[in-house]
């Protein structure tokens, strides 16, 4: 993404996983970018820390994991660690969003608290309360004012609110664990295939293609794949497609045969049929029912 608002510097790598490496700021505890133009454009990527995310004006939904998560004004976001995600800002009102991402530094992370890239995050986890979610907002007004600040006590005041921030998830806002294969590998395989197919998912590939492109053959890459995942390569690239052509049904004028052969699905009947099997309406319901609403 290119950012407006970002005095702290950094380089950005992606890697053959999609993990995205070399990007946290000396003297800080995580990554702060405030994202400010429709032009941003993320592309696939996971990181080891978790990920904090709040939209102080404006749309931009996120996949996470091939599943669509909402994010308009006011509203937070938790983004586990090691899971693939990208944010596609929108214009609701003619303006550009302003969007708050916070990355945490897994390395700081585990010298505070050790296995600290185990942890899922909630925003609904049992033992949060509505003082705990304001407390959050405010962290996130606050963090986006001295990231834009240029007063010479900008470094003290990021820090604490980074730290007050971390303290706050890992205390109320921590849902469970995952099993220690599916973090410490970390480079494992799986995230190569999930960033490939998020990345290709518009283009005409199904579970032979994308077993050839990394050396298996079809039985055994589907047998991994929903080992790994918990669902069959085809729902996922199926879901991945319809997320995608829900998007493009609610903020564009093209026709339901476009968008169906701009998201992947084979002709217009494929995502028809979809639609009906996921959403229990047509592509055309679906675009009207949500156009009545707003």
């Amino acid at each position: 993404m290119a950012v407006a608002s970002m005095p702290m510097t950094y380089n950005t790598l992606i890697g053959p996983d999609y993990r995205e490496e070399n990007v946290y700021p000396e003297g800080f505890p995580g990554l702060v970018i405030v994202h400010d133009s429709l032009d941003e454009r993320a592309k696939p990527h996971w990181h080891p820390g978790m990920e904090f995310v709040y939209s102080a004006h404006g749309s931009c939904p996120f996949i996470v994991d091939g599943r669509e998560m909402a994010l308009n004004t006011g509203d937070l976001l938790l983004i586990n660690p090691y899971s693939i995600h990208y944010g596609i800002p929108e214009s609701t009102d003619g303006t550009s969003p302003v969007i708050l991402s916070v990355t945490f530094n897994d390395e700081v992370l585990e010298r505070l608290y050790p296995f600290a890239d185990r942890y899922e995050f909630s925003l609904h986890s049992p033992r949060v309360t509505r003082d705990d979610q304001a407390r959050l907002m405010q962290l996130a007004e606050n963090i986006i004012r001295w990231q834009r600040s240029d007063e010479s006590i900008r470094g003290f005041k990021l820090n604490m609110l980074l730290y007050e921030l971390l303290s706050l998830l890992y205390s109320k806002f921590v849902s469970g664990t995952r099993s220690p294969e599916l973090t410490r590998s970390g480079r494992n395989i799986t995230m190569q295939i999930i960033g490939y197919v998020t990345s290709h998912h518009r283009q005409r590939i199904d579970a032979a293609d994308v077993a050839r492109e990394f050396g298996y053959s079809r039985e055994h890459f589907c047998r991994m794949f929903r080992k790994a995942t918990g669902t069959t390569f085809k729902e996922f690239l199926t879901e991945l497609r319809l997320d995608d052509a829900c998007r493009k049904l609610l903020n564009s004028s093209s026709s339901v045969a476009a968008i169906a052969k701009e998201c992947g699905f084979p002709d217009t009947r494929a995502l028809q049929n979809t639609m009906q099997r996921k959403r229990a309406m047509s592509a055309q319901e679906y675009r009207n029912r949500n156009n009545e609403r707003d």
